[in-house]
């Protein structure tokens, strides 16, 4: 599944599985985020691990799918955002979870990234996404809320809010 999709300022965005061969393209791209937006997808200010990295690269289809958006910049191919869903045992529920490179925040590729991290989920039978965010990301809030999910307070943290979107069909 490779889709392209043209920004409102003309950019060309590629949005397609990630793979083990894209590690350098995630490391940039995490190496990149300010620490606000790395604080927001970690919900900690840590830097991930070479293996950690690893692991988010070279995922098992069977139960777990990347997609990452990547657009020329500066003559090069950079990734810019990834959606990401991990099934539970059941396969049935997955945890979500997604991160937009700063400079490409508020100009929709959340809402493309994520709506087909939905599409592709609902076509490997997962019925239920499920994930957390700060309760001051207000921009994951609203397009969580775009997209049909379901808010609740963590009943364990005041600020923390989960997610959740049931795709029953």
């Amino acid at each position: 599944m490779v889709e392209t999709w043209t920004a409102a300022d003309g950019s060309l965005v590629t949005i397609r599985p990630i793979s083990a061969a894209d590690l350098s393209l995630e490391r940039e791209f995490v190496d990149g985020l300010s620490s606000s937006t790395g604080y927001q997808r970690l919900m900690s200010g840590r830097r991930p691990s070479l293996d950690e990295l690893k692991r988010w690269t070279d995922v098992d289809p069977e139960r777990e799918c990347a997609l990452i958006a990547t657009a020329g910049i500066g003559g090069a191919v950079r990734q810019i955002a990834v959606a990401r869903y991990v099934r539970e045992a059941s396969g049935r529920e997955a945890e979500f979870a997604v991160v937009i490179g700063d400079d490409w925040q508020g100009r929709g590729l959340g809402t493309r990234l994520l709506s087909a991290l939905v599409g592709h989920a609902k076509r490997q039978g997962v019925r239920r996404l499920f994930g957390t965010t700060l309760s001051t990301n207000t921009a994951m809030l609203a397009l969580a809320g775009r997209l049909g999910f379901r808010r609740a307070a963590e009943p364990r943290s005041a600020t923390i809010t989960n997610l959740t979107l049931d795709m029953e069909q």
